[in-house]
């Protein structure tokens, strides 16, 4: 067992030690996927960087075999979010989703989903959702604000939901977002709590 382990190990030591350096830098925290994210059939690879207490930067190689591993990235989103970066995923289609919190579960906490699609050659946001659980200290005891909300920016539209609520559209059309000019100030005002 412990061979077999040992073997199916090996490909990935191979693939990390050919990641670019900045992927391997010393403290940062460092989540990294394959996937097709142009839809051409040919594998690129994405990676997020954070410093402990840092802002995350995301780095997306277009057809990132072995050969070309050690090359520049295609594009980098700098300070990508502030918020403390626990999943990176490929969700089909070529979407890839990058998944952050605030708190992570503490009494006061945010988690935030962003998912990014390439279409007509540009990087776009294609959906955003964001769920909070904020508990406050008042003179009368807790006040607890729960809810959330999923924008999907391909179909144009959102729904929103508070304190245990059903989901309720959002009046507006949305529209894609290019990932290059994406902040956290993109987000509608009905995720904001």
């Amino acid at each position: 067992m412990r061979t077999a382990f040992h073997l199916a190990a090996f490909p990935w030591l191979v693939v990390l030690a050919a990641m670019p350096a900045p992927a391997l830098a010393e403290n940062a925290e460092a989540f990294e996927l394959k996937l097709d994210i142009d839809q051409d059939g040919k594998l690129d690879g994405a990676a997020v960087m954070q410093e402990p207490g840092g802002p995350a930067d995301l780095q997306i190689y277009l057809a990132a075999d072995e050969e070309n591993a050690s090359r520049q990235p295609d594009f980098i989103k700098k300070a990508l979010t502030e918020d403390h970066v626990i999943d990176l995923e490929s969700k089909g289609k070529g979407s890839l989703s990058i998944t952050s919190c605030f708190g992570c579960g503490a009494n006061k906490s945010t988690e935030d989903t962003l998912t990014i699609v390439y279409r007509k050659g540009q990087f776009l946001v294609g959906g955003y959702s964001r769920s909070w659980d904020w508990n406050e200290q008042t003179s009368g005891g807790v006040k607890t604000t729960v809810g959330g909300c999923d924008i999907n920016y391909l179909a144009g539209k959102g729904t929103a939901s508070r304190d245990l609520g059903d989901g309720k559209p959002i009046k507006g059309k949305f529209k894609p977002v290019p990932l290059k000019d994406w902040s956290i100030d993109n987000r509608p005002k009905a995720c904001d709590f």
